[in-house]
């Protein structure tokens, strides 16, 4: 935490950088417990003036809003947000993986059609093709557009690998012909 001995250190995350009567969270902070503390592993920045603290990362996130990225879903909090595990991001000269990273995807921005709960756009352990729409972690993630969403996934019945070949909304398991729905991109 900074005690006044000047106005830059290298900082993990996590680490205390002042309190939130004194400074309030910048960039790549967060408050916790009344503490201002880092999200990312960086140079604090205190800002006497203003009473704001920054942390610079000290490697830059490949992660930008309007990139593509491919993620597993790993987690339902409730039946209208999935979580992601980030895993890869579309370049220009292909797919680069990345240091894994947590995508949020709301229901509101799972499917062009309006569904009821985020299950009807993806499930547990399936790979998703997505948009960035927020520019730092936790990812804010979107499966709205042709060449978005589901690109594998398992039939919920059998566990048999499906992947999808168009963007269909209802898909049937080759082995033992369950359907199910997904918000589908073509491979």
């Amino acid at each position: 935490m900074q005690t006044g001995s000047g106005d830059r250190a290298i900082v993990a995350p996590g680490e205390e950088l002042g309190v939130e009567e004194e400074y309030l969270p910048g960039d790549n902070t967060y408050v916790d417990s009344g503490y201002v503390k880092s999200m990312v592993l960086g140079v604090a920045e205190w800002d006497r003036v203003n009473h704001v603290v920054n942390v610079r990362p000290l490697k830059l996130s490949l992660i930008r809003p309007g990139q593509i990225v491919y993620g597993k879903v790993y987690y339902f909090p409730n039946d209208k947000v999935a979580m992601v595990r980030i895993f890869a991001v579309q370049q220009q000269d292909g797919v680069r993986r990345i240091q894994p990273e947590t995508g949020i995807l709301y229901v509101a921005y799972a499917s062009e059609e309006r569904i009821g709960t985020v299950y009807d756009a993806v499930g547990l352990g399936d790979l998703v093709r997505a948009r960035v729409l927020s520019s730092k972690p936790p990812y804010h993630i979107s499966l709205r557009g042709p060449l978005l969403g589901v690109v594998e996934t398992r039939c919920p019945q059998c566990r048999a690998v499906i992947i999808p070949s168009s963007t269909v909304s209802r898909l049937t398991c080759p082995v033992c012909g369950f359907t199910f729905r997904r918000k589908t991109a073509p491979s």
